[in-house]
């Protein structure tokens, strides 16, 4: 019987889940074809009839946790509100999606942790750090626009307060996912975001 688009994505979300697992587990460079395709009780050709080899099924999970990260952002956008409620549910929604999705954390700790030791996932890096200067930029024509309408602190560089607003939720991510007992997240992610609100709030 020929197998359905729902099938076909069944697996190929397997095989993401199970990649994630293994690359964790031992690093990208120590990572086999034949580990990841046995984790997901599948065989390496059905590894091969979705990806490409081991460098692709890395970028995709990375790829994957951009999107669910990006929805988010669109999530925290669409629900309303003044400029600063806007930006502090982002922070929030950033914060929750470490907490409660397994796979964006797993996967956001793999960028930051096991992309950067292999040639082979050069391609990847060389995108991801272009996606973050475009997402800068864009992200610097918010602020701009909030300090020409008085939405935050007139005396504020658009650029410094863009560069903190990355730095925050980078480095919290980082933070946390080194140490997670040095910083009480799940308690403390609305004072760590009041923190940041309260440092470009109009005065």
């Amino acid at each position: 019987m020929r197998r359905t688009k729902e099938d076909a994505e069944l697996t190929r979300q397997s095989l993401l889940k199970a990649a994630t697992k293994v690359f964790s587990q031992h690093g990208y460079a120590a990572t086999r074809l034949e580990d990841i395709a046995e984790a997901a009780n599948v065989t390496r050709g059905a590894v091969y009839h979705h990806f490409e080899g081991k460098a692709e099924l890395f970028a995709e999970i990375i790829d994957e946790a951009s999107q669910i990260s990006n929805r988010a952002v669109q999530r925290a956008i669409q629900e309303g509100g003044m400029f600063l409620e806007i930006i502090k549910r982002i922070l929030m929604y950033s914060t929750q999606l470490l907490l409660e999705d397994t796979q964006y954390r797993a996967a956001t700790a793999l960028l930051l942790f096991n992309s950067w030791d292999s040639a082979e996932l050069a391609s990847m890096r060389t995108r991801h750090l272009e996606g973050y200067r475009a997402m800068m930029e864009q992200i610097v024509g918010y602020f701009r626009e909030a300090v020409a309408q008085g939405d935050i602190r007139t005396d504020l560089d658009p650029e410094v307060v863009a560069q903190g607003f990355m730095a925050y939720q980078n480095g919290l991510a980082l933070l946390w996912l080194v140490s997670p007992d040095l910083i009480d997240v799940e308690k403390h992610s609305q004072g760590l975001a009041d923190v940041f609100m309260q440092g470009i709030a109009p005065r």
